[in-house]
């Protein structure tokens, strides 16, 4: 049985597409510090509804996400009075879909329960104004 070119392109993107997912697929565990790792909705809506709280929406394939999880394990020890919240969007796709998160990282920042700022990007600078406005 031949098989016909669109046949042959076909399982070769499969097979490239399965290995480009498994070189991805780094099982080191991101640093976390003090960051909570949050895997229940309920239990995310309570975190979130009092104090400043920075949520992290990473995915554990995200090259961006790895580099920038350091940082945010770093400042979660410096700064006890904001609450830094993980959520992995693979593994909590409902909460992901609520808050609309289509790339990683992306940083919700909330005061009280409200969203008070959305930070798409490994983005540094504007990570530490967020902080520092919560601290101020």
């Amino acid at each position: 049985m031949a098989l016909s070119w669109d046949q042959i392109l076909g399982i070769l993107l499969i097979i490239g597409t399965l290995y480009l997912r498994s070189r991805s697929e780094d099982n080191t565990p991101m640093p976390s510090g003090k960051a909570i790792e949050v895997d229940n909705d309920v239990v995310f809506k309570a975190l979130i509804s009092s104090g400043p709280v920075i949520v992290d929406f990473y995915a554990t394939w995200c090259g961006p996400c790895k580099a920038i999880a350091p940082k945010i394990a770093q400042w979660s020890e410096e700064h006890t009075n904001i609450r830094f919240l993980k959520v992995d969007v693979d593994k909590m796709r409902q909460i992901a879909s609520t808050y609309g998160i289509t790339a990683m990282p992306t940083f919700i920042v909330f005061k009280d329960g409200q969203s008070v700022q959305t930070i798409r990007g490994a983005n540094v600078p504007e990570l530490q104004n967020a902080i520092q406005s919560l601290s101020a």
